[in-house]
C-alpha cells in the first residue's frame, strides 16, 4: 500500500490503527518519512467527516457494509479491497452494479495484492479515462440518491417514519 500512494504522487490521508499493545518492530513503514511528505498518516478519524470533504478523489476501503454506505453517500469513489465476508459481495456490488469503484485484484496463489496492483485501480478511479470519468459520475449519483431517500416523502424518512409511528403505536397499546 505504502509503494502504491508513493508512486501515484497524489496526497492522501491513511488512517492506520494502532493495536492495543506496543507496536512491532515488522508493523513500521520503512518509508514512513517519504510518505509523511507526500500524505498524512494518523491512527483514527471520523470517516464520515473525511468522505464529506470535497477534496477526497477516492477511498480505498475493505468494502464493509457501513464504510461502503458512508463512501455512496458521500459521492466518493472506491478502489475495493475486501478481505472476508460481506466484503466481497460489497467488493462486487462497487465495481459491477453501481459501477462506483474498482477492486482490486491479485495476480499469485498467495492471494497477495501486489503494490502495482493497488497503484493501477487507484489511477483508474482518479485518473483522466473514462471508466475513472464514470465512476466519479455514478459515485455522485449515488450521492444525489442517498440525499433523495431521506428527505421528506423519501423511501428512507418514509420507513424509518412508519418504524417510529408503529413503535409509539406499540407503547400506546402496551404491546410491548
Amino acid at each position: 500500500m505504502a509503494r502504491a500512494l508513493l508512486e501515484t504522487g497524489r496526497p492522501f490521508l491513511w488512517v492506520i490503527r494502532a493495536d492495543r499493545g506496543e507496536e512491532k518492530e515488522e508493523d513500521k513503514l520503512s518509508c514512513k518519512e517519504e510518505l509523511e511528505k507526500q500524505g498524512k498518516i494518523v491512527p483514527w478519524c471520523s470517516q464520515v467527516e473525511v468522505l464529506s470533504h470535497p477534496s477526497i478523489g477516492c477511498f480505498v476501503t475493505h468494502c464493509g457494509w457501513n464504510s461502503t454506505f458512508e463512501s455512496l453517500a458521500s459521492g466518493v469513489p472506491m478502489v475495493a479491497f475486501p478481505q472476508w465476508t460481506d466484503q466481497l459481495t460489497n467488493a462486487k456490488m462497487v465495481e459491477d452494479v453501481w459501477k462506483t469503484g474498482v477492486r482490486v485484484t491479485s495476480s499469485n496463489k498467495e492471494g497477495v495484492v501486489e503494490g502495482e496492483e493497488i497503484e493501477r485501480c487507484l489511477e483508474v478511479v482518479m485518473g483522466g479515462g473514462e471508466r475513472g470519468k464514470e465512476m466519479r459520475k455514478n459515485a455522485k449519483k449515488w450521492k444525489e440518491l442517498a440525499r433523495q431517500s431521506t428527505k421528506e416523502g423519501g423511501s428512507s424518512y418514509n420507513n424509518l417514519k412508519a418504524f417510529v409511528d408503529e413503535i409509539a403505536g406499540a407503547a400506546t397499546s402496551s404491546e410491548i
